[in-house]
């Protein structure tokens, strides 16, 4: 196991992947890939509840409960960024505590099950750790279509978190 591609969403269960992760790069040598990829399906409440929704500062917090007052407004494409950018970075500061060999990747727009493919062809990624689920579109918790749709198609070794 020597590169792990770890995708990262600021949902719980990719907190606990990238924790399990970091875990099997100390004890096998191994180093992370961390991936964020923009769905710009998620609702300004599925973004709130995210578990590093707190984190978040109070401009951004703002800006998001402005958004959800409006009814349904969609989320803009640069506050979309700036979230994903707090949780690579929160990602990032947890792996580099660690001392561990990382590699961060530009966030990625689209479809997240092809985006973390190609991920993890490009980085030769021999291990994919991710959520079971993470947030969705509805507002409600998801029960891993993005995992499971991963899990069938990557020709490595995949472990789902929960």
């Amino acid at each position: 196991m020597q590169r792990i591609l770890v995708p990262v969403d600021g949902s719980l269960h990719a907190l606990k992947a990238l924790h399990i992760a970091s875990d099997l790069a100390q004890k096998y040598g191994g180093s992370i890939v961390l991936l964020h990829v923009i769905s710009k399906e998620k609702s300004v409440k599925d973004l709130l509840d995210l578990a590093v929704a707190d984190t978040f500062d109070p401009t951004m917090r703002k800006k998001l409960q402005q958004i959800h007052s409006d009814n349904n407004a969609s989320v803009p494409r640069a506050l979309l960024r700036e979230i994903g950018e707090k949780i690579l970075a929160q990602a990032t500061n947890k792996v580099k505590r660690l001392g561990l060999d990382l590699e961060v990747l530009e966030i990625e727009e689209g479809d997240p099950v092809e985006n973390i493919l190609v991920a993890r062809q490009r980085t030769d990624a021999n291990t994919i750790v991710m959520g079971a689920r993470g947030v969705s579109a509805s507002g409600s918790f998801s029960f891993g279509s993005v995992s499971q749709m991963v899990f069938e198609k990557a020709p490595c070794t995949c472990l789902s978190v929960k």
